[in-house]
């Protein structure tokens, strides 16, 4: 038993000062409703019943009493190509190589590499990249200057496939990371990972092994890039750089999960962490800029977590549900907890709202599905959604309470929701129901629900833009500046294998028909292009200038052939 350990017990909802009071639009009769009789929040995730919910808001297909799936944060991998400042580098793990090309010039260089060069990542700002060799538990770090690329290889952990670079490309953690696809469970240990530090040349480099909570599950940084966290099943382990100057053990600082609660002062209650989170794995851990606090969150509880990371106190706040998604706004001060059971938002102020729950604010979505959120880069906005319903509206929220909450009628359901890197654009990637969109007697609304496509939205008019596709959207790009956004579509069934190029400006869509399937996309912001690998037994990559959607084409790089424009 700790003696620093709190549990904090909330009363029932209302938990302080109401943010927007009666949910959404300008119905106020519901003040303090979880839902307007929409949705029964009682155990097992909530149910949700169809037959309250008005007909316009595009719920209607979900089944009455029907126990709710947990959300769904869809991730995307984008490991290969990867672009510098001006580069562009491929793997090639069958030649042990790694081409290097100028996405000005398309001229092309073959560099060796280790063993099995396979993921990728470069660092910002530098056409430097790092390539973790899978036969040989090596990396290589390629240097591109001038036209010349230099290598130099140092030793990483065990099986790694995964690497997190620091905001200022200094450090880098290299790691196996157990939820990707892996060669099976390799003797040894989950627990190591490869701190790699960047000096001003090759010979600077260097590597320390070190040992971690068990099963690492992603790594975050400090926006200084002073310090690294590595989220692990037992707790987040703390690398402040600085310090680490050799091979050490980093104990991990426990998200309480498995601690009992002392009773302290006034308002504090004597309990025990429910049996349900004993042994859990975290479902959201989020790390404040400055690094001082992480918040987390378990799967089907309704507790929340705040970690001091210097004094490695736990906080515990009873939101009062089942706390769905988690997340951190930009600038650290706020978490958004979503309570799908209650169509609610709770705004928990960091650190002071897990000691005092008067400061909690409470946005009640009246009428409303919501069990996902997703902050914007800049802090000022989120939008409230469900993955987990055939819900086809999304709620954006104005997170300094300058407006109400507007309400977006999408017409399909969601699959997962980005911002732009302005903030300015939101991209909402849908699913589709079973059925041929073109079947004979199909009506209009079959057709979108069968399709595939995407919504944009405008955050500043609440614009939004349905795009159908003719096949799922793979990986996107939407480069530094928020003006353009790069879309694949594939099926080779049907022979499709476009990249739309979306000037987020006015949203208008142009379709780039390639020769080969699509398999990733990525910026440039050096050259001011897209580029877009290929499936192609020689290697392709199309290059895209954002602003006129001129294209040419590098084939052959994997033979060190020949270029096609």
């Amino acid at each position: 038993m700790r003696p620093w350990l709190r549990f904090v017990m909330l009363a029932a909802l209302p938990l302080g000062a109401s943010w927007w009071v009666g949910g959404c639009g300008s119905d106020s009769s519901n003040e303090g409703g979880a839902g307007g009789g929409t949705f029964d929040a009682g155990a097992g995730g909530g149910r949700f019943d169809a037959g309250a919910t008005p007909s316009d808001t595009g719920n209607s297909a979900v089944d009455a009493g029907q126990p709710l799936p947990p959300e769904i944060e869809e991730v995307r991998s984008f490991e290969a190509p990867q672009a510098g400042v001006r580069a562009v580098y491929v793997a090639n793990p069958s030649r042990d190589s790694v081409a290097v090309i100028d996405s000005q010039s398309l001229t092309i260089q073959t560099v060796e590499a280790g063993d099995g060069p396979t993921y990728l990542a470069t660092l910002p700002g530098r056409d430097v990249a790092l390539t973790i060799n899978v036969n040989a538990n090596t990396m290589t770090i390629l240097r591109t200057e001038g036209g010349v690329t230099r290598t130099r290889q140092l030793p990483v952990v065990r099986n790694a496939n995964a690497i997190a670079v620091a905001p200022d490309g200094r450090h880098a953690v290299v790691w196996l990371d157990t939820s990707r696809p892996n060669r099976g469970v390799p003797a040894g240990s989950f627990q190591d990972v490869t701190l790699v530090t960047f000096g001003d040349t090759p010979e600077a480099d260097r590597a320390v092994q070190l040992s971690v909570g068990f099963r690492p599950l992603e790594v975050i940084f400090s926006r200084n890039s002073a310090a690294g966290f590595v989220v692990t099943e037992d707790g987040v382990s703390l690398l402040r750089f600085e310090a680490i100057t050799g091979p050490t053990i980093v104990p991990s600082v426990s998200l309480g999960l498995n601690e009992f609660v002392p009773a302290a002062d006034a308002g504090v209650v004597d309990a025990a962490v429910p049996s349900l989170e004993r042994d859990a794995r975290p479902s959201d851990v989020s790390v404040t800029p400055d690094g001082r606090y992480a918040v987390a969150r378990v799967e089907g509880s309704r507790y929340l977590r705040l970690i001091d990371l210097e004094s490695r106190q736990v906080r515990i706040l009873d939101a009062g549900a089942t706390v769905t998604d988690l997340d951190l706004t930009a600038d650290g001060r706020s978490a958004l907890a979503v309570l799908r059971e209650q169509s609610t938002v709770l705004r928990v102020a960091v650190p002071s709202g897990f000691d005092t729950p008067a400061q909690v604010e409470r946005v009640a979505l009246t009428g409303e599905l919501v069990g996902s959120v997703t902050a914007s880069p800049d802090g000022r906005l989120a939008v409230l959604y469900t993955t987990a319903a055939p819900v086809e509206r999304a709620v954006l929220l104005d997170l300094a309470g300058r407006s109400p909450p507007a309400v977006i009628r999408l017409r399909k359901t969601v699959r997962s929701v980005t911002f732009s890197p302005d903030s300015r654009t939101v991209m909402v990637v849908h699913n589709r129901t079973d059925g041929a969109p073109g079947a004979p007697e199909t009506d209009l609304e079959a057709q979108i629900d069968r399709a595939w496509g995407y919504t944009l939205i405008d955050t500043a008019t609440r614009f939004a833009k349905l795009q159908l596709t003719p096949a799922t959207v793979g990986p996107f790009a939407l480069n530094a500046d928020g003006s353009y956004a790069f879309v694949l579509l594939r099926d080779d069934s049907a022979r499709v294998a476009t990249v739309q190029r979306v000037t987020l400006a006015n949203f208008a869509v142009q379709d780039i028909v390639l020769g080969s399937p699509p398999t990733s996309v990525g910026t440039i912001a050096g050259t001011m292009r897209a580029f877009v690998g290929q499936l192609h037994p020689e290697g392709r990559i199309t290059f895209i200038d954002q602003a006129t959607g001129a294209l040419q084409s590098v084939t052959g790089f994997e033979l060190n052939s020949r270029i096609v424009n």
